[in-house]
């Protein structure tokens, strides 16, 4: 008797040993595992029982079946047995004590099994599954060995009957989504695994590759640029009052570029230029041709041409060749860090909470930034809008005057800034009784 009970922990703990190893090698992470086969054997064993998931499966099935059939057969008699001894002592239960010495022991090696057998093993792997796979993958490899042709079987017989689900042998699908990704990232900074800022530019790096160059560039009103037909002194005083390290070098009034200057090259010709009697040929003699993009062209696509053609800033055109804005790498990894658009005045800030839980909002905010951090509808129509302002704007329906609001779902959007005909400041404040939004992040 005491052998059987022996026999019969034995395969219960057998039992979760295999739901450890199942579930420990199903949920490991294969970027951990990759990163580690380089040294580590163990890590190389369960990157292959992970990558043949039909097969490592199957062998797991067929030990759990056959612990399953021998806890039954070896287990349930000696335990029955031994709990029918114990009813018989009591009086009133002594003429049943044969069956429900028999059904007890059923419900107990069940409930054991179920707990310490699959609950319990489970629930580690799940907390420790990169560590317990390693080491568990070599001795299960072995198993796996072992058990090869009754797996072969089995595995073949799987494959065949799951065929008509259009799923084929070794297909395993191990796609991510991009969702998966943020909600993978969010959870990681609840956790505390990586910090906020760490969260949010992922987040920016995400939707960098449906933004297009219009939600960067600097618009075209707002360039600095240097005219080869205007006087030296107006150049020079350009120069002086906006430092940059790249001016667009325009001819007139037209939209005609001539090249990109670019600053450490003027110091050679300063010299020159301050001669009297000098004119400003030698201004624009080290001009470097632009990049340009047409409009619509996607963010990574723009950083890919720069990073191939070694430009360092680009002129965005629409179809008929007209100049829209100015585009630097910058302005695409200020995307990324967060840092608004080039196209706000210095020192102004894009979106700023005040204490009372109002928002000041640039018009040039790019509409998903705002979107970020406010829950707002967006129509169908609207989703090709590119900033705040032009937004707003397309609501009313005719150019505002400051003042003028409209209401966006439990939020008053109100123009407090006009920048002739572009809406400049805007101020969203939550509506009366509907709650403040919630702090971002």
């Amino acid at each position: 008797m005491p052998f059987e009970l022996v026999l019969l922990a034995a395969l219960i703990a057998l039992n979760g040993l295999l739901a450890m190893a199942e579930m420990a090698i199903i949920t490991a992470r294969k970027t951990r595992l990759r990163q580690l086969a380089p040294r580590s054997r163990r890590a190389r064993a369960a990157l292959r029982l992970a990558d043949s998931p039909e097969r490592f499966l199957s062998t797991i099935q067929a030990g759990i079946t056959l612990v399953a059939i021998l806890t039954g057969l070896l287990g349930a008699e000696p335990l029955g047995l031994l709990l029918t001894d114990g009813l018989r002592a009591l009086p009133w239960l002594g003429a049943y004590a044969d069956d429900l010495g028999i059904v007890l022991s059923v419900m107990l090696i069940t409930f054991v099994t179920i707990v310490l057998g699959e609950l319990v093993p489970k629930r580690v792997a799940l907390a420790h599954a990169d560590r317990l796979a390693m080491a568990l993958a070599l001795p299960f490899t072995l198993f796996s060995r072992l058990a090869s042709p009754l797996v072969s079987i089995l595995a073949r017989s799987c494959a065949w009957l799951v065929r008509p689900f259009g799923i084929r042998d070794g297909q395993a699908a191990e796609r991510v989504s991009e969702e998966e990704i943020r909600l993978l990232v969010a959870e990681s900074a609840e956790q505390g695994v990586i910090e906020p800022v760490e969260k949010a530019m992922v987040d920016r790096v995400l939707k960098l590759g449906d933004r297009t160059v219009e939600t960067l560039m600097t618009p075209r009103r707002r360039i600095c640029w240097l005219d080869v037909e205007a006087p030296l002194d107006e150049n020079l005083e350009t120069l002086r009052s906006s430092p940059y390290t790249r001016y667009p070098v325009m001819r007139g009034a037209d939209d005609e570029v001539v090249g990109i200057l670019e600053s450490r090259r003027l110091a050679v010709h300063l010299a020159t230029l301050q001669a009297p009697g000098t004119g400003q040929a030698g201004l624009f003699e080290d001009l470097t041709t632009p990049l340009y993009l047409p409009e619509g062209t996607l963010a990574l696509s723009a950083l890919a041409s720069f990073r191939d053609q070694a430009a360092a800033m680009a002129m965005v055109v629409d179809e008929y060749g007209d100049l829209l804005g100015l585009l630097t790498p910058n302005d695409i990894l200020g995307a990324i860090l967060g840092q608004g658009t080039h196209a706000l005045q210095p020192l102004e800030r894009a979106l700023v909470r005040r204490r009372d839980g109002a928002w000041l909002v640039a018009g040039a905010l790019p509409v998903e930034e705002l979107l970020s951090v406010l829950d707002l509808p967006l129509a169908p129509d609207e989703e090709a809008v590119h900033t705040v302002g032009g937004l707003i704007m397309g609501r009313l329906g005719h150019l505002p005057t400051v003042g003028e609001h409209i209401d966006w779902a439990d939020h008053r959007v109100e123009v407090t800034k006009l920048d002739g005909a572009r809406i400049d400041r805007l101020l969203i404040t939550p509506l009366p009784g509907r709650g403040l939004p919630d702090e971002a992040a």
